[in-house]
Parts: structure tokens; sequence; C-alpha cells
């Protein structure tokens, strides 16, 4: 097997990672929104994750099929930053997921007798915050100035 094939069938494995990762987000995401006894503000927070999560695997695997397979459709002058921008944003949504999992775990224990932070609304806005957040953050690498090298 020359190198050439090796990496094809990295990518290939990689590409079906990313596939089962995307299936198991959904399998687990699809009690939390069909029955009606898992819409607790913890299992919104863990249908957060889910999406996020989602979104990842399904971008790196059609990132990594492109990559490998169709680089002169990816890797154009128009799109390079735009690339470089989501691969920041998805990656950046799943973790700061978690963090929002683990900060209004320690919100929700600390301050227990507060009932706005068991609330539905309070995790919409975390959500939605967590979600805002994580797209202005990458933002400065639109700006940035590509180096084209021919």
């Amino acid at each position: 097997m020359d190198q050439q094939q090796v990496i094809n069938i990295l990518v290939i494995v990689t590409i079906i990672i990313e596939g089962s990762v995307s299936i198991g987000a959904c399998l687990y995401a699809i009690p939390l929104c069909f029955i009606r006894r898992f819409h607790t503000p913890l299992n919104l927070l863990s249908l957060n994750v889910c999406v996020a999560e989602f979104i990842c695997a399904t971008y790196w695997g059609i990132f990594f099929t492109l990559n490998a397979f169709y680089p002169h459709i990816l890797w154009t002058l128009q799109s390079c930053l735009s690339v470089r921008y989501l691969q920041h944003m998805v990656v950046s949504q799943v973790v700061y997921a978690f963090c929002m999992v683990s900060l209004n775990r320690l919100i929700s224990m600390v301050y227990k007798n507060k009932a706005l932070f068991r609330t539905k609304k309070w995790i919409a806005i975390c959500v939605s915050a967590q979600w805002v957040f994580a797209a202005l953050i990458p933002l400065p690498v639109i700006a940035s100035n590509p180096i084209v090298i021919e």
C-alpha cells in the first residue's frame, strides 16, 4: 500500500466515525425532544450538547470528505476564511455547551433557593448566550489577512 491509499483509508474511517457520532447525537436527542417527562432544564442542556455535537460531527465529516477527495472545491480564495471561521465556531460550540452544563449545575447548587436558576427560561437564555458567544469569538478570523501561496 502506498501513502495515498493509507491516507484515503484513514479519511474514510474518520468519516465513518463522524457519521456515527452524528447518528448517536440524534438518537440521544430524540427521546429528549419527544417524551414529555424529559422536558426538564437539565435535559434541555443535554439537548443543547447533542445539537452542538451533531453540528460539529457533521461539519467535520463534510470537511474531511471535501478535503480528501475534492480539495479544489474546499480551498479557494473565497472560501478559505469562512472554512476557518466555521472550524473555530463548531468546535467551540461543543466546548461551550459542556461549559454551560457545568456552569448551570454549579449555579443551581450554589443558589439552590433561587427559583430562577431552575427554570426553562433561564436555560434558554444561557443556551442562546452560548451560541451567540461562540459565533462572535472566532470573528477575528474573518478579519485576518490570508497569505496566498501559489
